[in-house]
């Protein structure tokens, strides 16, 4: 919360404790933001989002478990160091960090089958998770420091949406 309000911009504040190393930093303006959506005018984590259902699309081996557990694995231990970063770079909570995004729509999409109705539904069940957190989420996951709260609050998200696609995926 800055000045009363909640934020959620490029830049929400000051930066939170010394910037990182140079290569730090850099690997966090490409990959912390996503490869890029962080740099979007509005809606980066929608925008973070769309790229990471197009990349698992067309890169992930359908219903694979240990490919798809693996990438999920992945995402969310890199998301970590990233988000902290930048945090360290942009503020608290940036808008440009991203990679969070990708590490919570994995899981909601985690043995989806490639049909583009079940795509579109994980996609929204994701954002609307995201976008409309539970108070526990907002008040107890978030403030985590360290890159951790920034990164644990979509992962939840993710499992949430993850959740709420079973009963979807029996309609479509």
């Amino acid at each position: 919360m800055i000045g009363g309000k909640w934020a959620k911009s490029g830049v929400t504040g000051e930066r939170l404790g010394e910037p990182p190393h140079v290569f730090a930093q850099l690997i966090t303006r490409v990959f912390g933001t996503g490869l890029g959506t962080g740099y979007a005018p509005v809606a980066q984590g929608t925008a973070g989002s769309a790229v990471l259902v197009i990349l698992w699309w067309f890169f992930m081996p359908e219903l694979d478990p240990f490919a798809q557990g693996a990438a999920i694995i992945l995402l969310t231990a890199i998301s970590i160091p990233l988000s902290n970063w930048g945090e360290r770079m942009w503020g608290e909570d940036p808008g440009r960090i991203t990679v969070d995004e990708f590490a919570g729509q994995a899981i909601t999409l985690f043995m989806v089958p490639h049909e583009w109705p079940a795509f579109l539904a994980a996609f929204i069940l994701f954002r609307l998770f995201d976008t409309f957190k539970l108070p526990f989420i907002r008040n107890k996951i978030e403030p985590i420091p360290d890159g951790w709260g920034v990164t644990l609050d979509d992962v939840l998200a993710g499992a949430l949406g993850r959740i709420c696609m079973v009963p979807v995926l029996l309609f479509i």
